[in-house]
């Protein structure tokens, strides 16, 4: 008798606590994009027409970093399932193209590629593979320990 009634309680906690786990996760994450600055890291994929935060399941097949400014100049919109972060029109970096082609900034963009302890001015630098390479801010390349590329700054 003794054990049945154990059996039951473990049970009864077992159900309580997928209840609250699963009430913690509505409650706290909301799926709410945040706002964002230009150069916030978000992903795509090869082929689709949206950008995401980090976690979305439509990742599954590709994932490939990048900046919110970068998503946005590529046409992508942000995805409707996880709500990647987005600027507002207010604090949007400017959309122009010498943004991509200066490089004497920490905001500019540069390549990273899939391997490698540098940063590049293009995608196709020495035995790189462009079609793995992504964008990031100058700023992000420092900050993960990446250098400049000798042969083509």
């Amino acid at each position: 008798m003794k054990e049945r009634a154990i059996g039951a309680l473990k049970k009864y906690i077992l159900v309580l606590s997928f209840v609250f786990i699963s009430l913690a996760g509505i409650c706290s994450t909301g799926n709410r994009a945040y706002a964002a600055t230009g150069s916030t890291v978000v992903y795509i994929t090869k082929t689709g027409k949206c950008y995401h935060s980090g976690n979305c399941s439509s990742l599954s097949k590709s994932k490939i970093e990048t900046t919110v400014d970068n998503a946005v100049k590529k046409g992508l919109r942000p995805c409707s399932k996880c709500n990647p972060p987005q600027v507002s029109k207010d604090s949007s970096s400017s959309t122009d193209d010498s943004i991509s082609k200066s490089n004497s900034t920490t905001g500019s963009l540069v390549w990273q590629s899939a391997t490698g302890s540098c940063y590049h001015s293009k995608n196709n630098c020495g035995n790189m593979n462009p079609q793995k390479a992504t964008q990031i801010t100058e700023a992000e390349a420092k900050q993960k320990g990446l250098s400049k590329c000798s042969k083509c700054w």
